[in-house]
């Protein structure tokens, strides 16, 4: 890494520190933690832009680098370098291969050896074109972790996505579109995540999906950061609609705004660019015709600048919402403990597991007891208490109106025969709807006092 003008303070190290921490422990699988997060479609040139922001080469042959979520800390420190890469496995991994995983650590001594790291963390994750496998997931759920600490002129957490995949092909299938799909959503959905949207120029930025999913997230333009790369490739003439998205005047507008890079040409990265010579570049395309005439922001032109605002809207960003992740926390901590209490008493031994057992049959005779008996209150209130939602466990008071309204029923509509004066009845004989009088009266046969007596007479 070259040496760069040293963004970030101590307390952006502190904070950010605490931020992996609470990654690094699952904490992210429970509650959102504030990030940054780089995405768009494929070929609309992310890897560039990461690479300007870290100053990471990495690797692009076969495209190997968006198989996976790449995290990547930045501390800035006095001392030498210090790169370390390890693995977070996805909450849907099974134990064994979770644990497995959380295994691997490396450290490298430079970022030559980061094409190697790539392999061995794509082979440990069962990936497709890894070493010898040829069955198995394209993409994975899992998170490679790169912490550097030395001279990196930034403190900054930065997550990388793989790019959304336009249509399937033959090594990229419609299961692998939908797990990059699904990828992107998880991350992009938080609302603790800015989106970094990386668009291309020479294409409509109302048909770039990553435009399309934030739109869908982020309906107002929050936390969308729009990116807007390779402005040199562009058809000549068009540079002032692209002008115009970029000073945030086009229809598409984001309350972050956007930033224009001009990204390294093929033939600068094969022979290498520095961090210096990349600016010098952007700045003397920007500021030659026709793009100096188009009224274009300075602080929102160039890696150089991107670097400085990103590091100044995490600082914030992290700022502003570490006391909401404090205060979930806790409130998680609380849920968890009153989970585990529900639990019981750890039951290590046979002779515990029978002691249990035996308080269980014990607290059931004496609650079965209580609820014969109608003492509701001498044992556990709290059991007994009425609940309109539930079934009473008052079992004497539920048996005392079972038999009362039975006993009613039995008054009301016990007789097979019921007298209706003479009138009533040649009513009923009529054709009746619901809510006549005879409604409700179910099997009961209707006689007036004279057939009562008749039937009387003939059974007697």
């Amino acid at each position: 890494m070259s040496s760069l003008p040293i963004l970030g303070s101590e307390q952006s190290t502190i904070r950010i520190a605490q931020i992996a921490a609470l990654r690094a422990r699952g904490i992210g699988e429970h509650i959102d933690l504030p990030q940054l997060v780089v995405c768009g479609d494929q070929s609309a040139g992310k890897s560039s832009v990461l690479e300007g922001i870290t100053t990471i080469p990495f690797p692009r042959q076969d495209g190997v680098c968006t198989k996976f979520a790449t995290e990547i800390i930045l501390n800035h420190t006095d001392t030498n370098y210090e790169i370390t890469a390890s693995i977070l496995p996805s909450s849907t991994r099974q134990d064994p291969i979770k644990s497995k995983l959380k295994q691997y650590s490396r450290s490298m001594n430079d970022f030559t050896e980061l094409p190697e790291v790539i392999s061995e963390v794509g082979t440990l994750m069962g990936l497709k074109g890894f070493q010898n496998i040829t069955n198995g997931p394209a993409f994975s759920e899992d998170v490679l972790r790169i912490e550097v600490q030395g001279k990196t002129g930034m403190q900054l957490t930065i997550v990388d996505l793989p790019g959304l995949i336009s249509v399937e092909n033959e090594e990229q299938t419609e299961t692998d579109v939908e797990i990059v799909q699904q990828l992107v959503d998880t991350y992009i959905s938080s609302s603790r995540t800015i989106i970094l949207a990386v668009v291309q120029a020479s294409n409509d930025i109302a048909n770039q999906r990553i435009i399309q999913k934030s739109r869908q997230v982020d309906r107002d333009g929050k936390r969308t950061l729009g990116i807007i790369t390779k402005p040199d490739l562009i058809n000549t003439g068009t540079e002032k609609r692209i002008a115009l998205l970029a000073r945030n005047e086009d229809t598409t507008k984001l309350k972050l705004g956007y930033f224009i890079l001009k990204n390294p040409t093929p033939t600068e990265l094969a022979t290498g660019i520095t961090s210096e010579c990349r600016q010098k570049n952007e700045f003397k395309f920007f500021n030659s015709t026709p793009w100096k005439e188009q009224r274009l922001d300075n602080d929102r032109v160039g890696i150089l600048s991107l670097k400085t605002y990103l590091q100044i809207l995490l600082d914030q960003h992290i700022e502003r919402e570490l006391p909401k992740v404090r205060d979930e926390i806790r409130q998680l901590i609380s849920t968890t403990e009153k989970d585990l209490l529900t639990l019981g008493e750890e039951r290590p031994s046979i002779g515990h597991m029978r002691l249990f057992l035996s308080r269980i049959s014990m607290r059931f005779h004496i609650l079965t007891t209580s609820a014969l008996n109608g003492t509701y209150h001498e044992v556990d209130s709290e059991f007994f208490k009425e609940n309109e939602h539930q079934t009473s466990t008052r079992l004497r008071a539920t048996i005392h109106r079972l038999n009362t309204s039975f006993s009613d029923k039995m008054r009301e509509k016990g007789a097979k025969r019921v007298i209706v004066p003479k009138h009533l009845d040649a009513l009923s004989t009529s054709n009746s709807e619901p809510g006549d009088l005879n409604e409700g009266i179910d099997d009961q046969i209707q006689v007036t006092k004279e057939e009562m007596n008749e039937w009387v007479q003939g059974v007697s």
